[in-house]
């Protein structure tokens, strides 16, 4: 009898796998910087949804869920998040903004055509 392929196993490490969004992810190639954790970190937007981001950052040592960021863009400003999972280098992260702040993400979100992010 062939063995079975690996599944996917929600766990406290990767509770992305067991959640359902809360909003529509759109998907995005924007490039940001993320500043928080133990330095400065260039990154790839891969998705965006009214509440959070889906991206890629590649650092030498995984980030942990639980670490505060501060992503920077022209558009989005300044945005306080919080990471919420790690599959490295792929990460999501909440917004932790002011409604001025999540307004301007929103307002940017609806100017993205309707479709799925990257798919994790």
């Amino acid at each position: 009898m062939p063995a079975e392929p690996p599944r996917a196993v929600p766990s406290a490490s990767h509770p992305a796998l067991d959640q359902r969004r809360r909003s529509e992810r759109r998907a995005c190639s924007l490039a940001v910087s993320l500043r928080g954790g133990s330095g400065t970190y260039l990154a790839r937007l891969t998705d965006l949804s009214a509440d959070g981001i889906g991206m890629r950052i590649d650092t030498l040592a995984p980030l942990k869920p639980g670490t505060s960021l501060t992503l920077t863009h022209p558009e989005l400003g300044e945005v306080p998040c919080l990471l919420r999972w790690s599959m490295h280098p792929r990460y999501g992260a909440e917004f932790q903004a002011t409604t001025r702040v999540l307004a301007r993400i929103r307002a940017y979100y609806d100017s993205l055509p309707p479709g799925p992010g990257e798919i994790i």
